[in-house]
């Protein structure tokens, strides 16, 4: 969980409280609500507006900035989990204390010159938080505590470990309730998925057809299991009322 860097720290009534601009868009304002929302629910405190988070996460000095950034990969996991695509995710981030505080300060001209570089970190902090998910689901079901960077090494050899890998991930994804279109997002981030794409350069559309044929592959087989379940509960109810 990301503390509040301030927390704890005194502050002197010389100090101007850090304000963060008003986002440009109605777009901006509804993902800086949303990253609000967010928040709150990961951290479990009833912030009372965005400018209280902000002032309570804003901060120019860099180890307080790695506190900022471990919110936006905190708010970035709540996100991935309640169904929100990567792609929405990216823009609430952009609203998150970290980047706004980046941005505050500077020109129109300045803000645009420094979007590329915002945006890949926002990417970037996405990505990281898809892939500490895919981890968490990963260790839960081979029992083993591993890394990212471990799980990848070890299943990248062997594409019929990985792919078995993925599989397992996403019966356990479902079984938690997230939504089919949630994990076929978390596969983009698998190993299997990364090696493809990053080493041997398989093509967005043959990713995007691999991961959502494989979340069809595992609700096929879970819904033949809860089938079986069912029909043998109602034979053995039947025998027991004999």
């Amino acid at each position: 969980m990301a503390k509040s860097p301030k927390a704890g720290k005194e502050t002197t009534s010389e100090e101007a409280p850090l304000l963060p601009r008003e986002p440009d868009t109605e777009k901006g304002q509804q993902a800086r609500e949303q990253y609000l929302v967010l928040a709150k629910a990961a951290l479990r405190v009833n912030f009372e507006d965005y400018q209280t988070l902000f002032q309570a996460y804003a901060s120019e000095e860099p180890e307080d900035q790695q506190t900022a950034q471990q919110l936006d990969r905190t708010v970035a996991q709540v996100a991935l989990q309640a169904g929100h695509s990567p792609r929405q995710v990216i823009q609430f981030v952009a609203q998150g204390p970290y980047v706004q505080c980046e941005t505050r300060a500077q020109s129109p001209e300045e803000k645009k010159a420094a979007l590329p570089k915002l945006l890949h970190y926002a990417r970037t902090q996405v990505d990281t938080a898809q892939k500490q998910r895919y981890t968490e689901y990963a260790n839960a079901v081979t029992g083993k505590i591993q890394s990212y960077a471990d799980l990848y090494r070890e299943h990248v050899s062997s594409d019929l470990a990985a792919i078995q890998l993925d599989q397992q991930v996403v019966a356990a994804a479902l079984r938690a309730g997230e939504s089919a279109e949630a994990v076929t997002h978390l596969l983009y981030q698998g190993p299997y998925a990364q090696f493809q794409q990053g080493v041997k350069g398989m093509d967005a559309g043959s990713l995007d057809q691999y991961a959502k044929g494989t979340v069809v592959q595992v609700q096929s087989i879970q819904s033949l299991q809860i089938s079986g379940d069912s029909g043998g509960r109602r034979k053995k109810a039947k025998t027991l009322d004999r």
